[in-house]
């Protein structure tokens, strides 16, 4: 082949000098070296048939990656920011072994198992490896294979700057390693699928099979963000270059109110016992961001527990002595903000949550996570419930619902009272406890420590979460609430616990997998989504609504929660009674509801070819509530544009305020492709550039012979 190409050479040369025109054939010999080492291309689908489809086969992107950005928030910054270009690649295990993590430039692939080490090293300020890093790309085993023991980027005492008593250096997450705030952004990272980490693999492996000599594949990273220059939370809403992260928590109150027209509403009680689960948690990766034990075990007891309470409300066909109201509370996961708006708000004595005023909760249970409880004898669960200071002597009626429901749960449940611990564990209680003199409880599965060994992690999946524990939790909350609400005497009324066990079920099912995920049944009837696997980050707030009812801004989530909430709150025996409600249009309200009490609910009819209304009138007392920080205020200026603000300062708000930051087009993207040495490339390139002068030089040449033989004939 090189004698080949040497006579090509030559008859292309046109008697340029031997140095250039061997230059001209190592060229093209390199580049028949580099073709060798793409992926094999099929006979089936052929050479590339343009610039764009050889870029395919040469390039390999990961459009399924998920990107660590960047948030701000009062003390700084936190996530990813910056760019890697043609940076080579190289195992993080092999960095480590060979040079302690020091050397030039690199982007580091690392392995499910050395993550939590990978991070910490990252985030050590003195830190040799720190320096070189200039990206990562984390790969994951199949099925959760190859996952480390623990990864809790979390605080060892999440949320300590809002516990309501003085031992912030207690470790209830001993595994924490404080990833969330980290004052100062890391280079870009991304976390591969499992099928992208599966093809990835090869490229790393050659690498690694090449002692990291080129040619071998590099990485260009792109995480660039706007607010990159700006310090903390105060600058960038300043500059305009983030925006407030923050969605909506979701509530409602049962018994519902009796529809009544426009002219009266029903009466209700004075005192409310107010239930609360939170709705998603913080992640390092936001686009993974499941919680399935630390938020969605909780929020689906919670939920589950809902629609059993309201059908036995419905089957008594008595009003309760205590009406509760559930709040699901969003954004918790950055920095307590759902509990701490919803908090603020009540403060307000004109405010109400589903009906409720903060001078009418008498007491608050929170049902935390609850989906690794321990077995106990004869397949028992252990949970414990964890007092604010003085509730359980002062409310002893409560303490009695919770024994007198595991009880009945003929052997399932077990109860305990935590020992040893500083009081409360880290959850939206702390909001309450903080801003007023409410007391209450928070169910969870652990006592002096969190069970969940990857708290605030994409690990916190599926893999992590016990159905059957959540569903013995539910039945225990269920219970409970229904002995809370008629002072105890409940008359020997069962929970339907088929339905508490179907909901239980069908919730994880839809918020933990991605088939069916949120298209499940439960989720399209009462919600529109196009989402597959349901996403528990709040997301941003562009700006403030007009109308914080408006379904149209919120999360398919959220809107899911609030559609739920509604269409169960009756208590039907059949739920598809709601298809014979009154018809109203949703979302846009055109078509209102005739009774005061009333709520227009998306109802997805399962009759084939059903034409009608795609909203029915139920009875509910549910709503929308902001969860962002109450510090924040949003303006609009005369050129009609909105800007969001900070009313006060660092040294005085107590709130986090996280934003996340703009970004520009393309961004983030992660790709991977092989590549030549700094000095083949730049050899090249000459070889190159004397190829161009020594054609242009030939072809002056051949003009001139050809003029010359024109004008002698």
């Amino acid at each position: 082949p090189m004698v080949f190409l040497d006579r090509t050479a030559q008859r292309v040369s046109l008697g340029c000098p031997s140095g250039v025109r061997a230059a001209m054939t190592a060229m093209v010999a390199s580049y028949l070296v580099l073709l060798s080492h793409l992926p094999a291309v099929s006979s089936a689908e052929g050479l590339p048939s343009s610039p764009n489809a050889l870029e395919k086969l040469i390039v390999t992107e990961f459009p399924g990656a998920s990107a660590c950005i960047l948030l701000l928030h009062t003390k700084g910054q936190s996530g990813c920011r910056g760019t890697a270009e043609k940076v080579p690649l190289m195992y993080y295990s092999d960095r480590v072994r060979q040079n302690g993590g020091a050397g030039g430039d690199v982007v580091l692939v690392v392995e499910e198992e050395n993550l939590p080490e990978f991070l910490a090293n990252l985030a050590s300020n003195g830190s040799s490896l720190a320096r070189s890093v200039k990206g990562g790309l984390i790969v994951r085993g199949k099925g959760g294979k190859g996952r480390p023991s623990s990864f809790s980027p979390a605080d060892v005492f999440p949320h300590k700057n809002f516990a309501p008593y003085t031992d912030g250096g207690y470790e209830w997450n001993p595994s924490g390693l404080g990833l969330l705030r980290t004052g100062r952004a890391w280079p870009p990272l991304y976390v591969l699928t499992e099928e992208e980490s599966e093809a990835f693999r090869e490229m790393a492996e050659w690498n690694r099979a090449k002692g990291y000599r080129y040619p071998q594949y590099v990485a260009d990273l792109t995480t660039e963000m706007l607010a990159a220059d700006q310090a903390n939370t105060f600058e960038c809403l300043d500059k305009s270059t983030c925006l407030p992260i923050g969605g909506y928590s979701v509530a409602s109150s049962l018994p519902p109110p009796t529809p009544a027209s426009a002219s009266g509403a029903a009466a209700v009680d004075d005192e409310c016992v107010l239930v609360l689960a939170q709705v998603g948690d913080s992640n390092v990766f936001h686009g993974l961001n499941k919680g399935a034990e630390s938020s969605i075990s909780g929020m689906v007891a919670a939920a589950a527990a809902y629609e059993a309470v309201a059908r036995s409300f419905k089957d008594r066909g008595v009003a309760p002595s205590r009406r509760l109201a559930f709040a699901l509370v969003g954004s918790e996961g950055y920095g307590l903000s759902g509990s701490r708006r919803l908090v603020h708000d009540l403060g307000n004595a004109s405010h109400a949550i589903a009906g409720c005023h903060l001078s009418q909760v008498s007491f608050v249970v929170e049902v935390g996570p609850v989906g690794l409880a321990a077995p106990y004898k004869g397949g028992a669960r252990e949970y414990y419930l964890h007092w604010t200071p003085g509730a359980r002597e002062a409310n002893q009626s409560i303490y009695s619902a919770f024994e007198e429901a595991a009880d009945d749960s003929e052997g399932r449940a077990v109860l305990r009272t935590p020992v040893g611990t500083p009081g409360i564990p880290p959850s939206s209680l702390m909001s309450f406890s903080n801003h007023s003199n409410i007391r209450g409880l928070v169910l969870a599965d652990f006592e002096r420590r969190v069970k969940n060994p990857y708290l605030s992690s994409y690990m916190d999946d599926g893999e992590n979460y016990d159905v059957s524990s959540v569903y013995i939790a539910a039945e225990l909350v269920a219970g409970a609430l229904v002995k809370v609400a008629f002072g105890g005497d409940d008359a020997g009324q069962r929970i339907d616990r088929e339905l508490l066990n179907s909901t239980v079920v069908g919730l994880s099912d839809c918020l933990l997998t991605s088939k069916p995920g949120m298209q499940c049944d439960l989720v399209q009837r009462v919600a529109d989504s196009y989402l597959t696997r349901a996403s528990l980050y709040p997301g941003i707030v562009s700006y403030e609504a007009a109308d914080d009812q408006s379904p149209n801004d919120k999360t398919d989530l959220v809107r899911f929660l609030w559609g739920y909430l509604a269409t169960r709150a009756a208590g039907l025996a059949d739920l598809s009674d709601v298809g014979g409600a009154p018809p109203c249009d949703y979302p846009s309200g055109k078509l209102k509801c005739p009774l005061a009490g009333q709520v227009c609910a998306r109802w997805r009819s399962q009759e084939s070819g059903s034409k009608s209304k795609n909203g029915r009138c139920v009875a509910a007392n549910v709503q929308y509530a902001p969860a962002w920080s109450h510090h924040l205020t949003y303006t609009v200026g005369k050129d009609g544009y909105g800007k969001w603000g900070v009313n006060g300062t660092a040294g005085v708000i107590l709130d986090e305020i996280w934003t996340e930051s703009y970004w520009p087009p393309y961004t983030p993207t992660a790709l991977v492709y092989m590549t030549e040495g700094f000095a083949y490339e730049l050899g090249l390139f000459l070889a190159g550039s004397a190829l161009t002068v020594c054609w242009f030089y030939a072809m002056g040449r051949a003009s001139r012979h050809i003029a010359k033989e024109l004008k002698q004939t």
